[in-house]
């Protein structure tokens, strides 16, 4: 017997900060959005980072 052919797809979700589709959410921030508070809103991405913290565990 074969395996069935896997058809599963990526949906893009909405970013809770900028409202874009994003493949890639962390959190509910997109890539672009956890870099841009990385580069230029530090206790915005302190907080995210704690959030991710939180969720995810520290290894």
């Amino acid at each position: 017997m074969t395996e069935p052919e896997d058809t599963t797809t990526a949906l893009p979700q909405t970013c809770v900060r900028c409202g874009t589709l994003a493949l890639l959410r962390i959190v509910g921030h997109c890539g672009n959005c956890a870099a841009d508070m990385g580069l230029r809103h530090s206790e915005d991405y302190a907080r995210w980072r704690a959030e991710v913290k939180k969720e995810f565990g520290v290894k």
